[in-house]
């Protein structure tokens, strides 16, 4: 069997992947290690919730840019641990309003300002691979809902095919 050279390309995903996991893992070890009992798994909704107030599944999902469904698990699953609570929205009774659990006020202050504590340490994280990665996921992001990879794979595609200056005549 004969193997071609390895790809670069298929293996962003993979890189962003393990990243994403990675920053997940630790600040899970980091709450647990400064005695703060949260899953780091709810730290965006919370993180939402505290500084915007209550908001529908819809409104997180948009927000945070996650799926509505994956946001309602996770609502799900923090509303057993008695983190959110929910209400009926009083403009629309067929949705519901969801909103940090009066319990949890005083875990989500201090998430809160662990979480501000860390703004200082990514900008150094940045510093040190030298890109401010977060504003650079961010217009990745942007550009590739203007122009998704499909059509960069055409138009790629499309210059490989084009004929040369010698060819053409």
């Amino acid at each position: 069997m004969t193997y071609s050279e390895p790809l670069r390309v298929p293996q962003f995903g993979a890189i962003l992947f393990r990243a994403a996991e990675l920053i997940g893992q630790q600040g899970s070890q980091a709450l647990d290690a400064l005695g703060v009992d949260f899953d780091a798994r709810h730290t965006s909704v919370l993180l939402v919730l505290y500084t915007q107030g209550p908001k529908t599944s819809s409104e997180l999902a948009e927000i945070i840019g996650h799926s509505r469904q994956l946001i309602e698990a996770r609502l799900k699953s923090a509303r057993g641990r008695r983190v959110f609570a929910s209400r009926p929205d009083p403009h629309d009774t067929r949705r519901r309003l969801y909103e940090i659990a009066a319990d949890a006020q005083p875990v989500a202050e201090t998430v809160h300002a662990i979480m501000r504590e860390f703004e200082p340490v990514y900008d150094a994280l940045w510093a040190e691979v030298g890109v401010d990665l977060e504003q650079a996921l961010l217009k990745m992001e942007a550009r590739l809902a203007d122009k998704p990879l499909i059509e960069r794979l055409q138009d790629s595609r499309a210059v490989d095919r084009q004929p040369t200056g010698a060819e053409s005549k």
